[in-house]
């Protein structure tokens, strides 16, 4: 009777099959850690251009609204006037005629659709401004109005931390803001009306904290018909 001889693998071939599979895994691994940082990178790049969005809906909305009357009697209180004398229903920079990009926009309308109003209230005035934090952080500053409309100027008191600031940072901390714009573009209307619009083109540029190089943008315009009263 023939007995079956049974043969093992050699260590040579154990070898082998160890350093293939070895290289096999480390393939995976290295495959897995490319996939899970192109992940993150994109989670944070979808991150911040959520918030960008977000800014510029807030924004865009609020704007629009600029010289809103609703049932003024004579004269629409909303127009602002600039030091020189000029009225807008937008100021850029302190200016009703400036044309340039620049970093804060003032404006105001009726925001309780009061009937008559003849005057300003404080909670009528709005603005946006780029402005630092605490932390000397450039951030999209919102102007509010606790007291009066003494401070309601694109020079006045800032978020960093003083009880006397009238703009507060609305920039969510994770975000850093490189760039704010408000550039107007002025209309005349045609044929027999005098009336005209302007058209405020705005971006806003802003990077990561924790990862400066995801940097993402956003541009887009207001059209506002109110100029004229």
């Amino acid at each position: 009777m023939k007995k079956a001889l049974l043969y093992g693998y050699t260590l040579i071939e154990m070898m082998i099959g160890l350093t293939v599979s070895l290289i096999v895994l480390a393939s995976a691994l290295a495959l897995f850690s490319v996939n899970t940082s192109m992940g993150t990178q994109q989670l944070q790049r979808d991150f911040l251009n959520t918030q960008l969005n977000m800014l510029a809906t807030t924004i865009s909305n609020e704007i629009k609204r600029a010289g809103f009357c609703f049932d003024c009697v004579s004269t629409n209180v909303f127009m602002l006037s600039d030091s020189l004398g000029d009225s807008s229903s937008i100021l850029i920079d302190d200016s009703a005629t400036e044309t340039k990009k620049r970093a804060c926009i003032l404006f105001a309308y009726n925001h309780d659709k009061r009937s008559g109003a003849l005057s300003l209230n404080k909670d009528d005035a709005k603005g946006y401004r780029l402005g630092q934090d605490s932390k000397n952080n450039p951030v999209i500053e919102v102007y509010e109005n606790w007291k009066g409309l003494t401070n309601w100027n694109c020079g006045s008191g800032s978020s960093d931390g003083g009880t006397s600031g009238y703009w507060r940072d609305m920039t969510f901390d994770r975000i850093v803001i490189n760039t704010l714009t408000f550039q107007r573009s002025s209309y005349h209307s045609v044929g027999s009306n005098t009336n005209r619009l302007q058209s405020i083109d705005i971006e806003i540029k802003a990077s990561l904290k924790a990862d400066s190089s995801v940097v993402d943008s956003v541009n887009f315009s207001v059209v506002v018909p109110n100029v004229d009263g």
